[in-house]
């Protein structure tokens, strides 16, 4: 954009600079006076189009972008809204199971990721890759996405199970686990569920404390701008008539190496990504290891 910017102007100095010879020319050459005053009126009026001209296109481009966006944001709202009501009539027709629980913790093991989850990482990690090219696609580009799934395991923490996209590969040797409780990013993620109904939250390691835990990986700032999505499973009440065992089991993070690459345009089409890792991850824990 930088670069566009720069060829408009120096396109609109050399025509200005041309026009400025002609009416030099024409003030020079031109004895009658009337006659004169038209063709320098005409080359002066010229060069001020030309140096407007940089405003206007951007002018007409912001508002193409901006007519564009709405209506991107209205398909992907109703692209969320039928995948989340497909997603829910899947689950109600699932049988009733326990709230998500990840395998015991083995004594001097780290805690492992649901075995089901394990057994197709190739498969997350392919779904991430997509996800990662989905949202690209709506960034500048030289902006660097990637998308994690992290997993709630029986240490009551969400470790990162996988990555996919453009990031450091790095990350891997030094990522933290997110406790359920402890953390106040989690903590943020479920008070936005439950008390906004939002299953994505927006935040970034450069919002501050309260949208954010710093963590060693931050060095690398490759989480500028992040949406959080909540995956949850759960089963549905027959008798009730209601959800119940509702849990956090995953969370999907799409992440951007500039600090406004996502915005609420992005939520509804962030959603619909949620609401297919739901259905997977409530497949899953009905699913014998």
């Amino acid at each position: 954009m930088l670069l566009t910017a720069r060829k408009e102007l120096a396109e609109s100095v050399i025509v200005g600079m041309m026009l400025g010879i002609l009416t030099t020319i024409a003030e020079w050459l031109i004895k009658d006076q009337w006659v004169r005053s038209i063709v320098v009126g005409s080359c002066l009026l010229g060069i001020l189009v030309v140096l407007l001209l940089p405003q206007i296109r951007r002018l007409v481009r912001s508002y193409a972008f901006l007519a564009s966006y709405k209506g991107f944001h209205e398909r992907s709202h109703i692209e969320h809204q039928l995948i989340h009501q497909v997603r829910d009539m899947c689950v109600e027709m699932l049988q009733i199971v326990p709230p998500y629980n990840a395998p015991i913790v083995e004594r001097g093991r780290a805690p492992n990721p649901h075995p089901l989850l394990e057994r197709n990482r190739d498969k997350i990690i392919s779904l991430l890759e997509r996800v990662a090219q989905l949202f690209q696609l709506l960034v500048p580009s030289d902006t660097r996405v990637w998308v994690c799934i992290r997993d709630r395991r029986a240490d009551d923490s969400y470790h990162t199970f996988a990555r996919a996209g453009r990031y450091n590969p790095n990350r891997a040797a030094s990522s933290q686990p997110l406790h359920k409780d402890r953390s106040r990013i989690i903590q943020r993620l479920k008070d936005n569920l439950e008390f906004k109904g939002g299953c994505v939250l927006i935040s970034g390691s450069n919002m501050g404390p309260e949208m954010w835990e710093l963590k060693d990986n931050d060095r690398y700032e490759e989480d500028k701008s992040v949406m959080l999505g909540a995956v949850l499973t759960k089963s549905w009440n027959h008798q009730q008539r209601k959800w119940s065992n509702v849990k956090l089991a995953w969370i999907i993070g799409v992440c951007a190496d500039t600090e406004t690459a996502f915005s609420e345009t992005h939520i509804p089409l962030m959603q619909a990504c949620v609401d297919m890792f739901s259905m997977l991850a409530n497949v899953i824990i009905r699913c014998d290891n």
